[in-house]
Order: structure tokens, then sequence, then C-alpha cells
């Protein structure tokens, strides 16, 4: 399986995964053109499926003008169809599920959970398929756009090798930015947005009980975040256990490629 973030931040994310043939990405807040150029300097060009976390703009803004440029599905949970209608052109097919349920893409078994944030029925993802390394599977999980990380989840992300996780401000930085209290109240609420401290605790609880390998931190916040505070708040929380690899995704290209 390889993954690789197009796009992380909020002006805009997408997320691109491939396993065996099969080739998907998750959210489409940027560019068809751009989704485009970063694929082809991957040395790809097609989609047999894009994903929907939720409808924020800067992960569906772009979902209609995607799937016409790839002629592929869009995947989307039945809540929050009604609200990126908008952003579609009317002719997609659509793959409609309720989070939680289970469905499969190609080479996928994608499986949908629910996180908590402030949009109508926000969700993640965990997509197994093939490894690159042999016949065995892995899994890669999706989880950004949540303000926190309940126990059902915690366990469920413990089956993942791969881990796609917001980081998207430090705590101390946000406190002492430009933002507007309620703003910075939204951000730090349990329905708002990861911290680097939270990302890094979780983190290291997937190393230590599960099997976590490889950690994206994703949507870096560009105010209240800085690249390398995020690695370090992440790295000191596991003490040591160099077997698992933290990736950061840069906010203004696309990230290294993740191969598991």
């Amino acid at each position: 399986m390889r993954v690789c973030l197009l796009a992380s931040g909020s002006s805009g994310n997408c997320a691109f995964v491939s396993a065996g043939e099969t080739r998907v990405l998750i959210d489409a807040g940027i560019s068809a053109r751009r989704v485009r150029r970063e694929l082809e300097a991957l040395g790809e060009s097609a989609v047999d499926a894009l994903l929907l976390t939720h409808e924020h703009g800067d992960h569906s803004s772009e979902a209609g003008r995607v799937a016409a440029e790839f002629g592929c599905p869009v995947y989307v949970s039945e809540r929050t169809f009604p609200r990126v209608r908008s952003a579609l052109t009317g002719h997609e097919r659509l793959g409609l599920f309720r989070v939680g349920e289970e469905f499969s893409i190609g080479a996928f078994r994608v499986r949908s959970f629910r996180v908590f944030h402030d949009a109508a029925d926000p969700c993640g993802f965990l997509l197994e398929g093939p490894s690159e390394f042999g016949a065995q599977r892995v899994r890669v999980g999706f989880a950004t756009d949540l303000g926190t990380v309940p126990p059902p989840l915690r366990r469920l992300l413990r089956e993942c090798e791969g881990l796609v996780i917001e980081a998207n401000h430090d705590r101390e930085m946000l406190l002492q930015g430009p933002y507007a209290w309620d703003l910075k109240q939204r951000i730090r609420s349990p329905v708002g947005h990861l911290s680097n401290e939270a990302a890094a605790e979780l983190i290291g609880e997937l190393v230590r009980r599960g099997r976590l390998r490889v950690a994206v931190l994703a949507h870096l916040s560009e105010e209240n975040n800085r690249p390398e505070r995020a690695w370090e708040t992440v790295r000191a929380q596991l003490d040591g256990l160099f077997r698992c690899e933290i990736v950061v995704a840069p906010r203004d290209r696309r990230s290294a490629v993740v191969v598991l």
C-alpha cells in the first residue's frame, strides 16, 4: 500500500492511496488540475474512487470537478451528501453509506468510523489492502478534523500499521496566537481539532499497544503550529521507541510517499 498526502491544511486537503491495481482519493479540497499534476508527478493517472470525510470546503469544495476529471464515483455518507450537493455536478456515480459501515473498492476493504468534529456527519476511514512487501494485508487509518479520540476509536486504530492523524496546533502557540478567543475555544473543543500533544499521546499508545509503524501528521495550522514542533512533540512521547516512523505532511506541497 502507498500513501501520499497531495495537500493537507485548512486551505485544502486531498490524500492518495493505492494498493494493488486500485487507486483512491480521500477528500477533494484542491483543484482537479492540481490533483492531476500531483498524481502525474507520482507516476499515476487513474483514480477509482473519491471518498469524502465531511462537508467542510477544505475537504469537499472540488469534489464534483475531481470526480469528473477522473470519471470516478464519489463515496459519501448519507447525512453528509445533502451538505456537499452544491459541490457536485449531479451526474456523479454515488456510493452512499452510513458511518460505521464497511464496503469494498477494488483491492481495498474500507471501514468508515465516526469522528467528533463540528460537521453534519464527519467520519474517518480505515483502508485495508495488500502490502507492497508480500502477501500480507495492511491497514491505514485516516483521522483528521477531530477534537478527541474516544476509547472505541483508539481500539480500532490499534489495528493499523499506518495512520494519518491530525496534529493541528501547538497548545501554547494557539493560546498566545492572534485568533479571536471564540475561535480558539472552538479549535480546542471536543469537536474541534487535535493538538500536537493529543496526537502524540495517541501515537504513543498505538505504538505500545498496537501495530503502528508509520504515522503521518496532517492538517497542521499555519498560524498555530510548526512542522518541527509537531515532529518533536510526537518523538518525545515515543521516548526512544524508534520502530515508528514519523512523517510531517507539508501544507504547500505533497508529502513523502509512505509505503507499507
